[in-house]
């Protein structure tokens, strides 16, 4: 029976429970180096070597053995190996990954301005830009992911620097995507009325949540939330624009206000599914 990768991950934690304190320890830096490699590699059957080396080392306390004697006392070079065994990633999943940060990223777009009149601008150019930035982000960070992983563990394992270093890239990107909407020539510009613009926003925001859900992995459930929030204050802003039954100013810091609890929100949540994934 073939299994998917997270049905090996909840098996993990599970057996995890099991081993001894020292052994979890060492089990856990393990799970920590191959995890993010596995963004690399398949995850299916990164997460499937581990569950049968857990299996064997959990049969093999029960002879009074343990890790270090099993698998050798460096965790960093048993995951050196396993990942350099184990097959990359499918270009589906890539392809997954870029579709589900370029469709997010799109619907980012909507709040970033182009309303008038009731209406809602939509630069073509500006998508193809914000696409092309967001391949472009995928790509340095998986390369990071690649060639530094145990740097990336050892920031992630501090609280204050992995939430840091999360909020810092959602903010770069953001603000790029802004810069992006704000100053691209309205070239080739299409305008829907309020009405329709409000489905288009409202489907855009399913769709989003969908091919986010669709990946059936908690760590991707953090931008599920982003979405709704960016569609909610899309249609919000939309409402706004066509009735103006707030002051601007009012308005506008309601937008940044939510924004920044929003984002905060995503750190907090992204880092705990990180690292809940992990225990």
């Amino acid at each position: 029976m073939t299994h998917n990768a997270q049905w090996y991950a909840d098996k993990l934690n599970a057996l995890e429970k099991q081993l001894t304190p020292a052994d979890r320890d060492w089990f856990n830096s393990l799970r920590e180096y191959t995890t993010l490699g596995a963004v690399m590699r398949d995850e299916t059957a990164v997460n499937a070597q581990l569950y049968a080396m857990m299996t064997d080392l959990s049969a093999a306390e029960q002879d009074g053995g343990d890790a270090i004697s099993f698998f050798g006392k460096d965790a960093q070079k048993m995951a050196d190996s396993i990942l350099k065994q184990l097959p990359p990633a499918r270009w589906q999943t890539i392809a997954q990954l870029l579709g589900i940060v370029v469709g997010v990223s799109w619907l980012v777009m909507l709040i970033g301005g182009g309303l008038t009149d009731g209406a809602m601008t939509i630069n073509l150019l500006s998508y193809l830009a914000v696409a092309a930035l967001s391949t472009a982000m995928v790509v340095i960070v998986l390369a990071v992911l690649r060639y530094q992983i145990y740097v990336t563990v050892r920031i992630l394992k501090s609280r204050l620097a992995g939430f840091l270093i999360i909020w810092l890239i959602m903010m770069l990107y953001i603000g790029g995507t802004l810069a992006i909407v704000t100053f691209m020539p309205l070239t080739f510009a299409i305008k829907v009325p309020f009405a329709w613009a409000v489905v288009l926003v409202s489907l855009a925001t399913a769709l989003a949540c969908w091919l986010v859900l669709h990946v059936h992995d908690k760590n991707f459930t953090p931008m599920a939330f982003m979405a709704i929030i960016i569609g909610a204050m899309t249609i919000f802003r939309l409402w706004w624009q066509e009735t103006k039954f707030i002051p601007a100013g009012v308005m506008g810091a309601i937008v940044v206000i939510i924004t920044a609890i929003a984002l905060v929100v995503y750190g907090f949540w992204m880092r705990h599914a990180v690292k809940s994934d992990q225990e």
